[in-house]
């Protein structure tokens, strides 16, 4: 009984001991061998995790900078994971991987495009963790402006180094990609609103002057911009201006703008019980969209019932 309680005991006290060496170490290593070091790379958003690296957070790598942007900066680190730090400094490198460009296909089925370098700077292609430490601050600079935004790009950002230790194998990457689809980007927003069941006469139509539009009750405006931000190749979100604006989920079939069919528009699933259905707005009459022939401008008409009285409402959405 003793040599049993006492090698309970050991077993104990070495993961006592391997848990005080963590506590310093980023928590988010999923299966890593802590018993030596090795470096990960992280992109920390305002949402999301703290990792936004590797396939398992690749989403957390969309760059959704507004189209009309001329530069944004991103800001991601270098992160010394294991039991301990290093006793002297330590140079990583940083560089594009153009052998990972496809390998989220079988995630998203999206084939993206190598970032050409005129879309983007890497402003410290080499950083050093200093000794003692566990961080190293990094950045690139995007130019949103140049990018078109019917097409996906990629850059693969990996870390390397010539002291021999290991780079993670599950963040080891930062995926910083666009998704590109044909109607993305900066629009003109017009938002009218008519309390009551059927909105005023004329109601608005495509390609309506704002002066002739039979004015809306609160909460209507024009001049507004807003971008249309690809959730994939056929579909983007897009707020609505009623109530706390909850995205408008537009999808439609084909690849080229003045040729798009099946469009269509609904509130985005994952909002609705949240921005409508718990503040008991129920819709009357689901989103119906229309274009124009060019698909430049494109209108989204729906109805609610906010619990006291009906709200007709119009987005109207024009390319820049």
């Amino acid at each position: 009984m003793k040599k049993i309680f006492k090698s309970l005991l050991t077993v104990i006290t070495l993961s006592l001991a391997l848990t005080s060496c963590l506590k310093s170490v980023n928590s988010v290593v999923n299966g890593e061998n802590l018993t030596a070091s090795f470096l990960q790379i992280q992109f920390v958003t305002p949402t999301g995790t703290t990792v936004n690296s590797g396939l398992q957070y690749f989403g957390g790598g969309a760059l959704l900078y507004p189209a009309t942007h001329t530069s944004d900066t991103a800001n991601f680190t270098i992160t010394l994971n294991g039991p301990v730090t290093l006793e002297t400094d330590l140079s990583v490198n940083i560089a594009p991987n153009l052998g990972a460009i496809n390998d989220n296909l079988a995630g998203d089925g999206i084939t993206y495009t190598a970032m050409p370098d005129s879309l983007f700077k890497l402003l410290t292609p080499t950083v050093v963790i200093k000794a003692g430490t566990r961080t190293a601050n990094a950045r690139v600079v995007f130019y949103p402006s140049k990018i078109s935004p019917a097409n996906s790009y990629m850059l693969v950002l990996t870390p390397t180094n010539a002291s021999g230790i290991i780079i993670s194998q599950n963040f080891g990457k930062l995926y910083l990609h666009t998704i590109g689809c044909p109607i993305a980007g900066s629009y003109k927003w017009d938002f009218w609103r008519y309390n009551m069941e059927v909105g005023r006469s004329p109601l608005p139509t495509l390609g309506m002057a704002a002066a002739a539009y039979p004015v809306g009750d609160g909460g209507s405006f024009t001049g507004g911009s807003i971008d249309f931000s690809p959730v994939n190749p056929k579909s983007v979100l897009v707020p609505t201006g009623y109530y706390v604006q909850p995205n408008l989920l537009i999808s439609f079939a084909g690849t080229a703008v003045g040729s798009l069919t099946s469009l269509k528009a609904a509130i985005n699933p994952s909002e609705l019980a949240g921005a409508y259905t718990a503040n008991g707005i129920t819709i009357t009459l689901a989103p119906v969209i229309t274009a124009n022939a060019a698909q430049t401008q494109f209108m989204v008409h729906h109805t609610v019932w906010n619990g006291a009285a009906f709200r007709d409402c119009f987005d109207i959405y024009t390319k820049k």
